[in-house]
């Protein structure tokens, strides 16, 4: 059974326990904190529902749940209960208190003739998340793994929160507050609880919802969302839906309706995480006008998202032809936080503006995969910021866009430091680089768009091999796993020669080198050794070229 319902509803109506072979309590400070801040923007912005993700149950006896999946979010919430409870007691609000204490934290068990806690975790758990319940009673246990001190600083940072919460209230006016978030938690605060019958089936359902989980429940969540607001007209907007999954469906990724979901938003709205796109969709999409609209946009960018994705795709003809070759050295890049602000290039720039834009963004790619920058969450946001102003015409052309991405830029110093040390996992990408490295230092036009990279004709040759053999007693095992794997140790030869070489001895590669027709892998054969000290000094001469290869 699916049902939508809040997570303090579900601790108010079961009584929960997690699986003795469960995994034990493992948020850290950046897991808790990151849920309190999503509650606290959620509750400041009077939002309808704030969806925290899926909870898998097993129904044991009358009103009992044995959680398969959402531990963490549940266990988190009891804490933080505690404690806000525990400061009402504090400020002479017994009443809240005590009521929050049996709706969410104890009960009474008849069979037991005992108070119980309404969350019980596994066996290694359990009697410490216990004790600290009751901590305002009885002393609690000490802490005596990992996951007890996980809990205690969870303790920590909950009464931290709750003090945060009534910093700038008078005391009349903190319980008030504090119930502001009691009916949060209990109701606004919302999961998918996903109910079966027996552990066979929650853990096939845990299974599915993990590998499509909140993906899936949030795509399924704004589909039904979008159909009931537009009312009279939702054949209609059955239809948008499906033409927009009808086109999707060429990228061959089960997650991409979320994912582009949350791109859409980013165009539209700014910055979305991945865990607010019902919520913001609640925002931008209330009532049937404003539902329809938002399934045009819907189906108008599906087709733009797939243009993206694809050089070859018939919405390019109108552009330059290097554009083609700029989509596809994008694709290989693969930066998904760049897919926003390229529906929106697409949708808003001039195709000559365009095609100046993603030249840079192609450097701008490099220079985050080399510096190791492209996951943070700053560049997320300065690239779907970039994205909401050119959709809303605030930025036109790259000295606009510039601006605005300044700051997660690496600069010339230190995209070259970054990249003197850098190794290379993907053979893919180290024959990029080379080959717009090679490609700069012949002094070729655009080095940054793909050039040749068939395998069947360019090949990427390991100087110092993954596997060295006899043929490398200067190499430890331990150094030849750093330093196989540095760009300054690679070369580009055709495929033949490759395939001979293996793992002979370095006077024996530079025989084959220096029949090759590339540069830099000619210069290889300047050297008399090859050691540590030769794989450095390479990378700083492909450094220095690197910069002038992906300019800013």
């Amino acid at each position: 059974m699916f049902e939508q319902i809040g997570l303090g509803t579900i601790l108010k109506r079961y009584r929960l326990v997690v699986p003795p072979n469960q995994r034990d309590y493992s948020w850290t400070e950046q897991h808790v904190k990151t849920l309190f801040y999503d509650f606290a923007r959620s509750i400041s912005d009077n939002e309808e529902n704030y969806f925290v993700g899926t909870v898998v149950g097993v129904e044991k006896k009358a009103n009992q749940l044995e959680i398969v999946d959402g531990q963490q979010r549940l266990s988190t919430t009891v804490i933080f209960l505690c404690e806000l409870k525990n400061y009402l007691n504090e400020i002479s609000e017994s009443g809240l208190a005590d009521s929050v204490k049996k709706d969410f934290l104890v009960e009474f068990d008849r069979s037991k003739k005992e108070e119980v806690v309404k969350m019980e975790l596994n066996v290694a758990d359990n009697e410490y998340f216990k004790s600290m319940i009751y901590a305002d009673s009885q002393p609690p246990k000490k802490p005596v793994k990992p996951s007890h001190d996980l809990i205690a600083d969870t303790f920590r940072l909950s009464k931290e929160q709750v003090k945060s919460i009534v910093a700038a209230f008078n005391k009349k006016d903190q319980a008030d507050q504090l119930n502001k978030w009691i009916d949060f938690i209990e109701h606004k605060a919302v999961v998918m609880l996903v109910t079966v019958s027996d552990k066979t089936n929650a853990y096939k359902m845990f299974e599915t919802l993990n590998d499509r989980g909140l993906k899936t429940s949030q795509a399924d969540l704004v589909k039904n969302y979008l159909f009931g607001e537009s009312n009279s007209r939702s054949q209609e907007a059955q239809q948008k839906w499906g033409l927009m999954k009808g086109a999707l469906d060429s990228v061959y990724d089960e997650d991409v309706t979320v994912r582009f979901l949350r791109h859409v938003l980013n165009v539209l709205r700014g910055h979305t995480r991945e865990q607010e796109v019902f919520i913001e969709t609640q925002k931008i999409a209330k009532g049937t006008t404003k539902a329809l609209s938002f399934l045009d946009n819907l189906e108008r960018f599906s087709t733009t998202y797939v243009a993206i994705t694809n050089p070859e795709h018939e919405i390019w003809n109108k552009y330059p032809d290097s554009m083609r070759g700029g989509i596809k050295t994008l694709n290989l890049i693969n930066i998904r936080p760049f897919q926003p602000l390229l529906l929106a290039l697409t949708e808003k720039t001039k195709p000559k503006d365009m095609n100046i834009i993603v030249m840079n963004l192609i450097s701008l790619g490099v220079r985050l995969l080399i510096a190791s920058r492209t996951t943070t969450g700053s560049v997320e946001e300065a690239l779907s910021k970039a994205a909401n102003m050119v959709y809303s015409n605030k930025a036109e052309d790259w000295k606009s866009l510039k601006k605005v991405l300044e700051n997660i830029t690496p600069n010339n110093e230190k995209f070259c430091q970054a990249f003197e040390t850098a190794t290379v996992s993907q053979a893919k990408f180290a024959r990029y680089y080379l080959r717009t490295l090679e490609m700069e230092a012949k002094g070729e036009p655009n080095p940054l768009f793909i050039p040749n990279d068939d395998k069947e004709v360019v090949n990427l040759e390991h100087i110092l091999p993954e596997r060295p053999g006899k043929n490398w007693p200067a190499f430890t095992q331990d150094a030849v796993g750093v330093y196989s794997k540095r760009i300054g140790n690679f070369v580009l030869l055709n495929v033949k020669p490759n395939s001979d070489l293996k793992s002979a001895d370095f006077k024996t590669k530079k025989i084959e080198y220096a029949k090759n027709t590339y540069k830099l892998t000619k210069e290889v054969c300047k050297y008399t050794n090859w050691t540590e000290t030769e794989i450095g000094e390479r990378q700083k001469r492909l450094a220095a070229l690197a910069i002038k290869a992906w300019p800013i």
